[in-house]
């Protein structure tokens, strides 16, 4: 999969709200990073449809076929806090003599429902927690609004440290009062 960048602006209404953030989800080398840049923490239910609106046509295919890829044997538990958090962690057994079975990837989803924390995993760990995830926080239809754009880099950025040039304008304007009195 190539490696891209969206912003994605998302929006949730209800009869008593009306909820706006925006995420940067980012693949880099098969590996999917979702990172909240403004707004409230988005719903669980927006997972799905935000990944499907921001990451390429064909991605799910290709997550599914690189899952199916992978050498170990595989497990998802999800883990339901005393607060109502749930964490979604995917398990690979790489040596039963030994009991190697190291978590290689997770998702938490707040006691609100909430992904209040960022999602980075490889590509191919995404359909079995997206599977564990769906049965819990099945895909929102109704009030959702996404809107996908790709971010580019505002030009003129100064360096850490360099002078604002606000003294220089009140010099020149106090420069100028003088002048005209």
């Amino acid at each position: 999969m190539e490696n891209t960048l969206k912003h994605v602006v998302w929006a949730l209404q209800d009869e008593q709200r009306n909820i706006r953030g925006i995420v940067a989800v980012k693949v880099e080398y098969d590996r999917v990073k979702m990172k909240s840049l403004s707004g409230p923490d988005m719903a669980a239910e927006l997972l799905f449809p935000v990944l499907s609106a921001a990451l390429p046509d064909g991605w799910l295919a290709e997550a599914e076929k690189l899952h199916q890829s992978r050498r170990n044997l595989w497990l998802v538990r999800t883990r339901t806090g005393m607060s109502g958090c749930r964490d979604y962690s995917l398990y690979s057994l790489k040596d039963e003599n030994y009991l190697d079975q190291p978590r290689v990837a997770s998702l938490h989803v707040s006691m609100y429902g909430k992904l209040n924390e960022r999602l980075r995993m490889w590509l191919g760990d995404l359909p079995p927690i997206l599977a564990a995830v769906l049965q819990d926080f099945p895909p929102a239809t109704e009030g959702v609004s996404l809107q996908v754009y790709e971010p580019e880099l505002q030009e003129g950025y100064q360096e850490p440290g360099a002078d604002s040039g606000l003294q220089a304008i009140l010099d020149s304007l106090k420069a100028m009062e003088v002048i005209s009195s």
